[in-house]
């Protein structure tokens, strides 16, 4: 529990101290009727202001994490800005029967996550690369239960009663990159645009460890600077740049597709008498709307994956609500 009140204390106190914008992303699997596996979500995070942004950022996170990385690939490149995203995630994952009180091992285990990360992200008007790092922990201090108990009963859902069976508690790490590029932007009639872009990104971490590569194809008024869709991917990727750059009010339909590659999961090394095999290739998914103006952007995306498990030939379908500000 020393760990959520630090890191509930850490974000909100950078972000008044700093300019720059929060996103908040919602997902839940009671947004498209179910309510097993991956089943609820939560991600709040502060980007940062861009480095390059004068005197304003001499001394801010950006400019530092900016200055210390150059080594990495294309930090630091002429011509490209540079900002930092720091994210309070909360993941959890449930067996399909909330009900039964005791493990339930013909299904998945109980496991909650909880992790802090940083990203630093270099881009232009069209590639966009971004490194990061994050910890965080997986068990009881995760705060799993409190928060899927409070949702469920705010939302009159089924009592979950087997979180005393959860996985943990362990220390989790993690280190990430993204890269996504524009393919073309285009005007159209009757003040749209469309664009297209692809994406790729990859993760170490002895929570999953992954590969993901994407397409997105995003259709409106007013576009916002951000190459893809932030909410685009498999689960939320909220604070990208460029997600608040609009030339003014508008729209956007925007749909996703990708594969992922999934070679270790805490879930399988960890699951013992529980019936859980992951499956190495995974198809993504994602459909969506947006409505945004210079400073806010709101989005709703339905997700779909295919079969997370080699045992369990049922797709894993949730929904993402997320707004951004910039403040």
């Amino acid at each position: 529990m020393k760990l959520i009140r630090f890191l509930c204390v850490f974000f909100p106190t950078i972000a008044v101290a700093s300019p720059g914008a929060l996103s908040i992303s919602w997902d839940n699997d009671l947004l498209t009727g179910t309510d097993k596996g991956y089943t609820n979500g939560l991600r709040l995070s502060y980007l940062g202001p861009t480095a390059e942004n004068g005197r304003d950022c001499d001394m801010c996170l950006s400019h530092i994490a900016k200055d210390r990385l150059d080594w990495l690939p294309v930090i630091g490149r002429n011509g490209n800005s540079h900002t930092l995203t720091l994210s309070l995630t909360q993941l959890m994952v449930t067996p399909e029967n909330i009900q039964a009180t005791g493990p339930v091992y013909e299904d998945l285990p109980y496991a909650g996550y909880l992790s802090g990360s940083g990203t630093l992200w270099s881009w232009s008007a069209r590639s966009l690369t971004g490194f990061g790092l994050a910890i965080g922990i997986i068990g009881p201090d995760s705060g799993a239960k409190a928060t899927q108990s409070w949702v469920h009963k705010f939302t009159g859902s089924t009592r979950p009663n087997g979180w005393d069976n959860q996985l943990g508690t362990d220390v989790i790490g993690e280190i990430h990159a993204f890269h996504a590029r524009r393919l073309f932007r285009k005007k159209m009639a009757n003040s749209l645009s469309q664009e297209m872009s692809w994406m790729s990104g990859g993760k170490l971490s002895n929570f999953i460890s992954s590969g993901e590569l994407g397409v997105s194809w995003r259709i409106g008024t007013n576009l916002p600077a951000n190459l893809i869709p932030d909410y685009a991917g498999a689960s939320s990727t909220i604070g990208l740049p460029g997600s608040l750059d609009s030339p003014g009010p508008g729209w956007a339909a925007f749909i996703g597709a990708g594969v992922e590659v999934v070679p270790y999961t805490y879930l399988e090394k960890q699951s013992g008498r529980y019936d859980y095999d992951q499956r190495l290739l995974v198809g993504l998914a994602g459909i969506g709307i947006g409505w945004h103006a210079p400073g806010f952007q709101l989005a709703i995306t339905l997700r779909a994956t295919t079969s997370q498990d080699e045992t369990n030939k049922d797709a894993l379908s949730f929904g993402t609500v997320s707004a951004a500000w910039r403040f």
